[in-house]
């Protein structure tokens, strides 16, 4: 670690009595959960609050657990215990309703264990009732018996003033309506608790009492608001209100943390909430969103300009920073996780096998989503059918010693499979689910080298994955772009067309010993510029420069 940093770690401990306290909001590509980890290494407290996103990518097992790839819904998976090999997810990753993420933070940041778990228990149940859509019908029933609840007070009230009530007109009606009505009210009460906590809608767990963060000043926000957006049509303060009245719950943890991190467009969190500093997290987000004449579009632009600092993980976003005009931001790349990237028996196993199916024995890993056509959409191109033409071309050079693993994810799957079909090397191609971390890392191993995307000019973890395990990547960087964030280019094969992805492809099919030796290179140049530890060493210094080592009433109660 960094001197400095150590250093300043060192010296919060001893002038507050505890280590520094992080919060990340958000956790796509489960960047949050990684950054965690690393920094907890540190010496730092951090907590995640996911939220109530439960993607595949977003999960702690799908990175550390040697789960399979069959998880079910992967917008709801399913954890197989007898997979997950004793694996369990830490106390500080939190995901869920928003408001029992709010709840269980502060119940955890207390050291309230068993109202931590009590909570868990609710987040648990949560989640089950809406994989079964249960959630769903507790809901309809809530409206149906709340509706009759409704009409037999409505009917009991047009009978009082004497006008024509449509029920009950018989002898002893109105004996019967009341029965109903005092039934079916304690029901309706019974069952909107249960329905809030399971569907995640507007319900107020409990926290604790006291200490509250800082008040947010509506006023203010408002006038910048104006300020950034005179003159947009459409454009009017009263955005704010929603993301105003939905962070008052939130705001009631923010003094538990020294400093909040937002992933994505979460970072609004802390700024609605008032809390100081927060930090706004790009992983794409600023390429287009902040400059569309939209609300979210506003918020996004409201947000990033106002935060403390800017984390930049995409080196092509810094177009979209200088244009937001961005008073502090700053590149870091993004998290790899670098606990499992040994060579396994099991990639071993897997290289031979691939080898045998295609008839092959040189190997494409293509992991990227599938997305590509004639417009290339600027978020979210990549390029496929560059790499597929480039490949076919191989595998005719090379007489058929040429196989390739494509992932099946993406919208255009079907054109992909169509193109290679149409270029008669669809046999040379196998598909594969959507792999959890450490069986990614099997396939990279098994293959020869690792193709990314080929439009945008960026890269996010694939390449420097691929990197870390000492494999040859291919993929379209944009160099000049890339400048203001690495002192030494990564060495990579850089492609943007088939013929490109040809030349490159057959060059390390003829020569093993070049591909080894850039697969070295890029593993020099990941623990140079790339590792854990760079990462570690940017986020912190963001730390030292913005929170107070003076007990400003930021800290945890």
């Amino acid at each position: 670690m960094d001197g400095a940093v150590s250093d300043w770690v060192d010296a919060f401990r001893r002038a507050h009595g505890r280590a520094p306290r992080l919060l990340h909001i958000g956790n796509v590509a489960n960047n949050a959960y990684l950054n965690a980890k690393i920094l907890n290494q540190a010496g730092i407290e951090n907590h995640v609050a996911c939220g109530p996103y439960h993607h595949i990518m977003g999960c702690p097992e799908w990175e550390d657990a040697p789960i399979g790839p069959d998880v079910g819904d992967p917008f709801l998976p399913v954890w197989k215990e007898n997979e997950l090999e004793g694996f369990q997810r830490p106390h500080w990753f939190v995901q869920g309703p928003w408001p029992l993420c709010w709840a269980q933070l502060d119940a955890i940041s207390r050291r309230a264990w068993g109202r931590a778990r009590w909570i868990q228990v609710v987040i648990d149940l949560s989640r089950r009732f809406h994989r079964r859509n249960w959630g769903h019908w507790l809901t309809r029933l809530e409206q149906a018996v709340g509706g009759a609840v409704e009409w037999l007070r409505r009917s009991g009230d047009s009978g009082r003033d004497g006008g024509d009530g449509p029920v009950f007109r018989a002898r002893g009606g109105g004996r019967i309506r009341s029965i109903l009505f005092r039934t079916l009210r304690p029901l309706v009460r019974a069952i909107r608790p249960a329905t809030h906590a399971i569907v995640g809608l507007a319900i107020e767990p409990p926290l604790a009492s006291g200490r509250r963060g800082p008040r947010p000043d509506p006023g203010a926000l408002r006038l910048r608001y104006e300020e950034l957006f005179p003159a947009e049509e459409g454009a009017t303060p009263a955005e704010l209100d929603p993301i105003l009245q939905e962070a008052r719950l939130f705001r009631r943890v923010t003094h538990h943390y020294d400093a909040i991190v937002g992933y994505g467009t979460e970072a609004w969190w802390a700024l609605a909430a008032g809390k100081r500093p927060y930090f706004a997290y790009e992983h794409g987000t600023i390429r287009h969103l902040p400059f569309e004449a939209t609300p979210e579009g506003r918020r996004c632009a409201l947000t990033y300009r106002l935060a403390d600092g800017v984390f930049v993980t995409n080196c092509d976003n810094v177009v979209a920073a200088e244009r937001l005009a961005l008073p502090d931001y700053r590149f870091v790349p993004h998290p790899v996780n670098e606990t499992a990237v040994r060579i396994t028996p099991r990639a071993d196993g897997l290289r031979g096998s691939l080898r045998e199916e295609l008839g092959a024995r040189f190997l494409v890993f293509h992991p990227s989503r599938q997305h590509w056509e004639e417009r290339r959409h600027p978020d979210w191109e990549k390029g496929n059918d560059i790499l597929i033409r480039g490949f076919a071309r191989l595998v005719e050079d090379t007489g058929g010693d040429a196989g390739a693993i494509f992932v099946d994810w993406g919208q255009t799957v079907e054109e992909s499979r169509a193109l290679l079909r149409e270029l008669g090397v669809d046999q040379h191609v196998r598909w594969i689910e959507p792999q959890p971390n450490r069986r990614m890392i099997d396939y990279i191993h098994a293959c020869d080298v690792v193709a990314d995307q080929f439009h945008l000019g960026a890269f996010g973890s694939t390449m420097p994955k691929a990197l870390l395990c000492e494999k040859p990547a291919m993929l379209y960087l944009d160099e000049e772009r890339h400048r203001w964030c690495f002192p030494e280019l990564p060495p990579v094969l850089n492609a943007r067309t088939p013929e490109e992805v040809h030349a490159g492809l057959l060059r390390l099919h003829r020569d093993p010993e070049a591909a080894r030796a850039l697969g070295k290179a890029g593993r020099d140049w990941y623990d140079r510029y790339h590792s854990n530890a760079v990462i570690r060493d940017v986020l912190i210094g963001a730390l030292v420069e913005h929170v107070p080592m003076a007990d400003t009433g930021r800290g945890r109660s």
